[in-house]
């Protein structure tokens, strides 16, 4: 996160702002996926997913 928080896979994570960065470096070339759970207080869960595909840029020099 912004604040220097590495997150390890399916833990749970209390979020102290309403808005908060996510930092993520893929170390694949394959097509990855994450899945985020958001929890709130009254336990209703919400998902979000995104998919993306790692650039390789060294094909360029």
């Amino acid at each position: 996160m912004d604040d220097g928080t590495v997150f390890l896979p399916n833990d749970l994570y209390s979020l102290e702002k309403e808005t908060f960065r996510l930092y993520y470096t893929s170390a694949s070339t394959d097509q990855q996926t994450i899945d985020i759970y958001i929890i709130d207080s009254f336990g209703q869960m919400q998902q979000i997913s995104f998919s993306f595909n790692n650039e390789n840029n060294k094909d360029d020099e």
